[in-house]
């Protein structure tokens, strides 16, 4: 008998919905290489209260001036998609106070290494018009249900009628092939706080596979 998958649905993200997509978001990168090099700690317990706090900053500033989209399956919330459109990158910083709150909570070397992870993602950055995908995240338990799929193909509608290309980097040499298969090729590799990261673009209307 075919197995009937759960229909995925994908909607901007609420302001009501935002602290719970932050601790999404905060579960589905506690492992990436690179989290492991800004964080330096063992205890994954910590490396989600930091990626909390993070997020907590990230989410509300993308919202107003970038793109940031919610999957839901059966109810849930399943992934979360972060997105600037041409011209938007990066995002101006978020109020005083949640920065503050995020360099309290994560500490001033974990503080210091982001913002030098982010510098160094800053200078490979393309400068012709472009969409950016900033942060791509799955809630753990839900991953291989097509969850990264569907919110990338939706963000993928909305960039086409743009005319103009996508760029994304990624820590995970597993990720090559997902984003391969929307139409990304590699275009740069490079270290950044001593892990690898391989840069991808997309040109303006390529071929999914």
């Amino acid at each position: 008998m075919r197995e009937v998958r759960a229909k995925i649905e994908i909607d901007g993200l609420r302001a009501q919905d935002q602290d719970p997509a932050a601790g999404l978001l905060a579960r589905a990168f506690e492992s990436n290489p690179l989290n492991l090099a800004a964080i330096r700690s063992p205890d994954a317990a910590r490396r989600r209260r930091c990626n909390l706090q993070g997020m907590r900053c990230l989410l509300p500033v993308a919202r107003v001036h970038g793109l940031v989209l919610a999957a839901s399956l059966e109810g849930q919330l399943a992934g979360v998609l972060v997105a600037a459109p041409p011209f938007s990158y990066p995002f101006p910083p978020a109020p005083l106070w949640p920065r503050m709150r995020t360099v309290f909570s994560q500490g001033l070397a974990v503080a210091r290494r982001w913002r030098e992870a982010f510098e160094s993602l800053d200078a490979c950055h393309p400068t012709t018009p472009h969409w950016y995908l900033g942060t791509l995240g799955v809630e753990p338990s839900l991953q291989g249900r097509g969850v990264g799929t569907a919110l990338a193909q939706n963000w993928l509608a909305r960039v086409d009628p743009d005319g103009v290309a996508a760029y994304l980097e990624t820590d995970r040499p597993e990720n090559l092939l997902f984003y391969a298969r929307l139409g990304f090729r590699p275009v740069a590799a490079f270290q950044v706080l001593g892990a690898p990261v391989t840069a991808m673009e997309r040109a303006p209307c390529a071929e999914v596979r």
